[in-house]
């Protein structure tokens, strides 16, 4: 019996051991100026306008639409040029497949890289802030890999039309764009 109890506290004593070695490793201090969140993230001055995208509030009303507080400087830039970066998502009939390899787009969606990350968890009122239809002056052909993780930079003039709030409440409309290069 005092063989198994010793067996027990060398166990007990070892896993304290590691336990404490592994709480020695953590980093302390200030540790949340290292971390960026969406007070302190930097931007371009292509990114700035999501901000404006962001006091952008919806509310659904029925199952079909939904009703919008649209802040003015927004609504002030209606009908003007716009360029914007962000995370393309390609879905509807706004592409068309010309061969094994390449995909003619007329039209996709742009959302800003944050919103992509939270894309899976969100509500429609929340993506409605933010979802950006393009509709491109030229059909822009692209192979499967530039498909994939694309990022794109977009300039055309914006529009505000909150008809289709399941689709998208604003458009770049005659819209030009060109893939953002990655740094991997």
């Amino acid at each position: 019996m005092n063989k198994n109890r010793l067996i027990v506290i060398v166990i007990v004593l070892l896993i304290v051991g590691l336990y404490l070695i592994e709480i020695s490793k953590v980093k302390t201090g200030n540790l949340s100026s290292n971390i960026s969140t969406l007070d302190n993230l930097q931007t371009d001055d292509i990114a700035k306008y999501w901000d404006l995208f962001y006091k952008v509030r919806a509310t659904i009303t029925d199952g079909q639409s939904a009703t919008f507080s649209i802040p003015e400087e927004l609504k002030e830039i209606e009908g003007k040029p716009l360029k914007l970066s962000g995370a393309v998502v390609f879905r509807g009939n706004g592409c068309e497949i010309i061969n094994n390899n390449e995909t003619s787009v007329r039209y996709f969606f742009l959302l800003p890289t944050l919103g992509l990350a939270r894309a899976c968890e969100l509500q429609p009122d929340v993506a409605m802030r933010w979802t950006i239809r393009v509709n491109l002056a030229e059909p822009w052909v692209l192979n499967r890999n530039e498909m994939i993780d694309a990022e794109a930079i977009v300039s055309g003039i914006f529009k505000i039309d909150t008809s289709l709030p399941y689709e998208a409440a604003f458009i770049i409309a005659k819209a030009n764009a060109e893939l953002k290069q990655t740094n991997d």
